[in-house]
This record gives structure tokens, sequence and C-alpha cells, in this order.
């Protein structure tokens, strides 16, 4: 396997994944209801309802590219989403699986500052793949 990254911005609450996608006028990757298989070979379920917005850059950009890029994907909706994000969880959820050199890790001024209009958090999984 190949080292893959992958970065998504997520709202999670107790709101209808409808409303949150014509508020900021966004059509998102993923949503999903409490309740809901998280995955439908498994038995764990959603605990609150969700809205997610997926980069679409190649798994082997920079998780640096992969964050901005959600960002932009997020501005023509900002100022909804920004206040909706006062009201629920909002969080940046960057995967990285490594298999062999490990990637850098770094959010510039700019990251942080968007991050932080958003009142989100930046949730960051490093899986380090063995080869053998």
């Amino acid at each position: 396997m190949e080292s893959e990254i992958l970065a998504s911005f997520t709202l999670t609450g107790e709101f209808d994944p409808e409303e949150i996608t014509n508020k900021v006028g966004i059509i998102p990757s993923e949503t999903w209801r409490m309740g809901e298989l998280i995955h439908p070979k498994g038995t764990i379920r959603h605990q609150q309802n969700g809205w997610s917005l997926k980069s679409k850059l190649e798994k082997s950009a920079e998780l640096e590219d992969h964050v901005k890029y959600v960002l932009e994907q997020l501005q023509p909706g900002w100022i909804p989403l920004a206040e909706l994000c006062t009201q629920h969880d909002a969080e940046i959820d960057c995967v990285i699986y490594v298999n062999g050199q490990v990637t850098a890790i770094h959010f510039d001024k700019r990251i942080i500052d968007l991050v932080n209009k958003l009142n989100a958090e930046i949730d960051v999984d490093l899986y380090v793949i063995s080869g053998e």
C-alpha cells in the first residue's frame, strides 16, 4: 500500500443535514443521521447527525494542501457555516496512512486562523502500515 493522506471538514450535532446544506449552499461529500450504521458491514452506529466535506485532491498530496483545499471549498458558505459552527461540533479531520517515509504535519498561520474562525478542532490520525 502506498502512503495516503485524506482530509475533511465535519460538522456533527443535533440538526437536519439537509438544513445545513441549504443554509451553506454547499453540497457535502457525505451526510448521516443518528442511529445509522457507520459502515454497512459494521455494527457501530452514529451517535449524532453529521455533514462532511472531503478533499478531492490526490491521496499523495501534502496534508496542508488537503486542508487548504477543504477550507477553500467552504468559502462560498463561510458566513452561515461559521454561525452553525458556534452551535454544533466542527472538526478538520486528517488521516494519514504511512508506508515508508513519514510525511510532514504542518499547518500555516492562515489555516490555523480559518479553523479558529470556524470554532473547529483539528484531529490528526496517523497510521503506520508495515510492508511485512
